[in-house]
């Protein structure tokens, strides 16, 4: 061992340089190993804001929808395991005149990991963001302030899926009810 040791202590002092190019590479590589780590968390955290600003919209154009039909939209939510197209293409026509937009439906974690299928294509119509139903009468989404509007399906963000409630507040999964499973 002590002969590999000094066989390399003696290159390094006849080429100095080299030992320097390969302490350089190897600062390089930890940096760029450091700097993916931080790139992934800022992705992570603009996908849940992104998010966050979906949730906010189909919560203004429910609100929109209710003072203007004085009920929650009645789309049936069983067509979402027999169905899944033609209840989103159902939903995004409910809220379409308050300017919600089929990209407000869809989560940019899961668009991503679906490999960013084109959302104008009606084949690829689906919804990420799955709603409370509720029954025809006015005011019943306000009754239940602690019953989510809308709750993100899949847990692809930090602290589970997000939620947003009657008052507008959104939170994760954990956050609304800690200590459930």
């Amino acid at each position: 061992m002590s002969r590999f040791l000094h066989r390399i202590g003696g290159s390094a002092a006849r080429h100095p340089w080299r030992t320097i190019a390969a302490w350089v590479v190897v600062v390089i590589a930890i940096l760029a190993s450091m700097l993916l780590g931080v790139m992934a968390s800022i992705q992570q955290r603009a996908d849940k804001a992104n998010c966050s600003g979906n949730l906010k919209s189909l919560y203004a154009g429910s609100v929109l929808y209710i003072q203007e039909h004085e009920h929650w939209p009645q789309i049936n939510g069983r067509m979402i395991r027999d169905n899944k197209k033609e209840y989103a293409r159902q939903w995004y026509a409910a809220l379409e005149p308050y300017s919600i937009a089929p990209v407000n439906w869809v989560c940019p974690s899961v668009q991503r990991e679906f490999g960013n299928p084109d959302l104008k294509d009606p084949d690829n119509s689906r919804i990420d963001y799955l709603s409370t139903p509720f029954d025809a009468r006015p005011m019943t989404p306000y009754l239940w302030p602690k019953q989510p509007w809308f709750v993100e399906r899949g847990a692809v963000h930090p602290g589970g899926n997000l939620i947003i409630f009657a008052n507008g507040q959104i939170s994760t999964l954990t956050e609304a009810f800690p200590g459930q499973p």
